[in-house]
């Protein structure tokens, strides 16, 4: 490797790996008593203990890699034959002749307005708890629709977890976080959602302006792109706005994805499907692409593997991001973490510890990127603190959220912002110094908005 050649995505998630390994030999092992009321496993405040030191060596490394990929099988599955689905529709033409209409030529006037409608419509489903997982299975989708407007994958990228996200970190109705943590709380579930609602109109702009911001710029000068390495010619990096009048088979083709995301969307909000059933819509979406395109069962199969092979890059991304909880797990590090962030929250008034519960969850999201876990784990915390030294607990609710939800945009051990970095190509070191001046104004309006909320005693109710 080359003195100033960063690893790639997959390498350094291996080191970091290694490095909670080598957390094991140094942190005490400890854990919480943990009750289960309803679904929910919660954390026992004040139990927190010593348990037997269980350092992890090299096998252990090694084993965690496997087991995080035996753990994100359905989500493996799920990533390449979404994949595979979407291949087949760009097979078709179909995408590229029907966002010609729309376009316009490309003019930024019509762009901007296009890509507000898709990031505002993935706001809300994220606001409300359907766009989590399932937004990877759409990052493909996203960066077709960015090709076919002259931008880069992504753009595609950015349009639609960025758009999801902006609602899912402040979500006013997400049961995976607020769900969680308001039962923990003692609080009415989706209470204090007009003061959220702000919260989220403000996040979307923000986040909608600062896309617009990358887009303006690639489009002056395609080497800002994201996606651009040394020696590649903008056709390489940006799409062709392409044109044409759509044929039966390019309809029915469309018609058929389009369906496929409407039942994830239906499935997700009134059965509760996860990845696996999202899969076998995908699986299926393949299936009948292939028959309309008349492939027959050779040439489906030839490009429903051909649609995996790019994708490949982002489960392996996935695989190894879980290896890194399974090593704190294994070495039962993960609650001392916890705890002793919890510690400093207690020594300080309640403005100031406000803030401060916001910046440890922030921390804390780096190990338990599960939204519903991290509620599961810290609120038992949060809240008894919260209760002794004057904070409210609907402020140390939007505490837990802001941080939680935040950093959702660029922690590596989270599944889902690696699998969709690795599915539009872009590196995560990259991806990450870009990012990372936008979280910090973002941060800085959450410890802004919690120390007013504060201030004023918002209870929410």
């Amino acid at each position: 490797m080359k003195a100033k050649e960063f690893p790639q995505t997959v390498a350094l998630l291996f080191f970091l790996i290694c490095f909670a390994a080598v957390l094991t030999w140094i942190l005490p092992a400890g854990e919480f008593d943990t009750q289960k009321v309803g679904n929910v496993t919660r954390v026992v405040a004040g139990t927190y203990h010593a348990v037997k030191q269980t350092p992890q060596g090299p096998f252990a490394v090694l084993n965690a890699v496997v087991i995080g990929f035996q753990r994100a099988a359905v989500l493996f599955a799920m990533v390449l034959f979404t994949g595979s689905a979407v291949h087949m529709m760009q097979k078709s033409g179909a995408v590229e002749v029907a966002f010609k209409s729309l376009t316009t030529g490309g003019k930024t006037a019509n762009l901007g307005a296009i890509i507000f409608v898709i990031m505002a419509f993935m706001s809300v489903g994220g606001a409300t708890g359907v766009f989590a997982n399932p937004t990877v299975a759409l990052i493909p989708i996203g960066m077709v629709v960015a090709k076919t407007m002259g931008l880069d994958a992504a753009a595609g990228f950015m349009m639609i977890y960025l758009g999801a996200y902006s609602g899912f970190n402040v979500g006013w109705a997400n049961p995976s976080t607020l769900g969680v943590a308001h039962p923990i709380a003692e609080l009415p579930v989706f209470s204090g959602m007009s003061v959220r609602f702000v919260f989220h109109a403000v996040n979307f702009v923000l986040n909608y302006l600062f896309v617009m911001r990358y887009i303006k710029g690639i489009q002056k000068n395609y080497t800002t792109s994201l996606c651009y390495y040394d020696g590649m010619a903008e056709a390489d990096v940006m799409g062709d706005k392409l044109g044409g009048k759509m044929t039966g088979v390019q309809k029915f083709c469309m018609g058929t994805m389009i369906l496929a995301i409407v039942a994830i969307m239906t499935g997700a909000v009134v059965a509760k499907w996860g990845n696996q059933q999202i899969a076998a819509i995908m699986f299926l979406a393949v299936i009948l692409q292939g028959a309309a395109q008349k492939l027959g069962v050779n040439g489906t199969t030839k490009e429903f593997i051909e649609g995996c092979k790019p994708m490949l890059n982002a489960a392996f991304i996935i695989g190894f991001a879980n290896g890194i909880s399974v090593i704190l797990k294994d070495g039962h590090i993960l609650n001392t973490i916890v705890y002793y962030l919890s510690i400093p929250i207690g020594m300080f008034g309640p403005v100031v510890g406000a803030i401060l519960m916001f910046w440890a969850n922030l921390f804390i999201n780096l190990f338990i990127p599960s939204g519903s876990g991290q509620a599961a784990a810290v609120m038992p915390l949060m809240v008894p603190l919260a209760d002794l030294t004057g904070i409210t607990r609907q402020v140390a609710v939007q505490a837990f959220q802001f941080g939680d939800g935040l950093s959702n945009c660029i922690v590596p051990t989270a599944g889902t912002i690696m699998g969709s970095l690795g599915i539009a190509g872009i590196a995560y070191n990259r991806y990450a110094k870009w990012f990372a001046p936008f979280l910090l104004l973002q941060s800085i309006l959450a410890s802004i908005a919690l120390g007013v909320l504060q201030v004023a005693g918002w209870t929410g109710l």
